[in-house]
């Protein structure tokens, strides 16, 4: 007798065939019926799930924001918003089973999709757990933002971008450059935030 699955069950089972098959294979090249193969479903039963492929992939994004924030509460009890923005960054900054999907699309030239799926996780999950972290330290006085919040989100994520070389790049940089760069990024929110020198520094050397 076939086990009739919950329908979250099932949704997280298709994610982890879906993302191994995009990471491995491809995302352009897997097809519906590949994904709907390895999962041993019918594509039918996918398309009940997921309107397209492009669809799959947006809730693969929501779905790592989701356990992003997940782990950010596990961890962010009880501390000052510093302390709050120290961990979030460490979160961030360390290794993510996103990245290399991320990695997958970029070396297909998909940034549009990839585009996005980064806007719809930042919307729904990023921004709104950064903008709480920030508002508290406005209100506990740790932190002096330099302009309104919506602008120093924007930028606190332009500078994430500055940091993290472009595929071509990437080649030509070594662990040493990349913590010049990661230094140099969390000096600059230092100064946004109205942090004293040095606050954020060794986030990224924290994590785990």
């Amino acid at each position: 007798m076939r086990t009739r699955k919950a329908p979250e069950e099932r949704k997280r089972e298709i994610f982890a065939v879906a993302e191994q098959l995009f990471i491995e294979r491809g995302y352009a090249v897997t097809t519906v019926a590949d994904i709907a193969r390895a999962a041993g479903i019918a594509k039918s039963t996918f398309f009940y799930y997921f309107a397209t492929k492009d669809a799959l992939l947006e809730d693969i994004g929501r779905h790592w924001a989701r356990e992003f924030a997940a782990r950010y509460r596990r961890m962010e009890q009880g501390e000052d918003a510093v302390a709050h923005l120290r961990t979030f960054m460490r979160i961030f900054e360390g290794d993510d089973p996103l990245d290399q999907l991320f990695d997958q699309l970029i070396a297909e030239h998909q940034y549009r999709l990839m585009e996005t799926i980064w806007q719809a996780m930042r919307e729904e999950t990023m921004d709104p757990l950064l903008t709480g972290i920030l508002q508290q330290g406005v209100q506990e006085g740790s932190m002096r933002l330099a302009g309104d919040m919506a602008s120093v989100v924007h930028f606190f994520w332009c500078l994430y971008d500055a940091i993290y070389p472009t595929e071509e790049m990437d080649a030509l940089h070594d662990d040493e450059q990349m913590q010049r760069y990661l230094a140099l990024g969390h000096g600059l929110m230092e100064q946004m935030l109205g942090l004293p020198q040095g606050t954020l520094q060794d986030s990224a050397l924290e994590a785990g």
